[in-house]
């Protein structure tokens, strides 16, 4: 069953970014500032990979040329 281009987004942003936040959590110090600088490139790097994922075939290009 296919789902919508949106629905992807939404599930691949939703993932994503709570991997961005855990990673920034591990990484970073106890500090709430801290955790923030570190989290927030990671979440637009999450926001951009998420488009690209749902509404492109960029990275299922990407995966094509690598697997020959």
């Amino acid at each position: 069953m296919s789902s919508s281009p949106h629905r992807r987004f939404a599930r691949t942003l939703a993932a994503f970014g709570a991997i961005a936040v855990l990673l920034s959590a591990v990484a970073s110090p106890p500090d709430s500032y801290t955790q923030i600088v570190y989290a927030a490139p990671l979440l637009l790097l999450a926001l951009l990979l998420s488009v690209l994922r749902s509404y492109t075939d960029a990275l299922e290009a990407f995966e094509r040329d690598g697997s020959q």
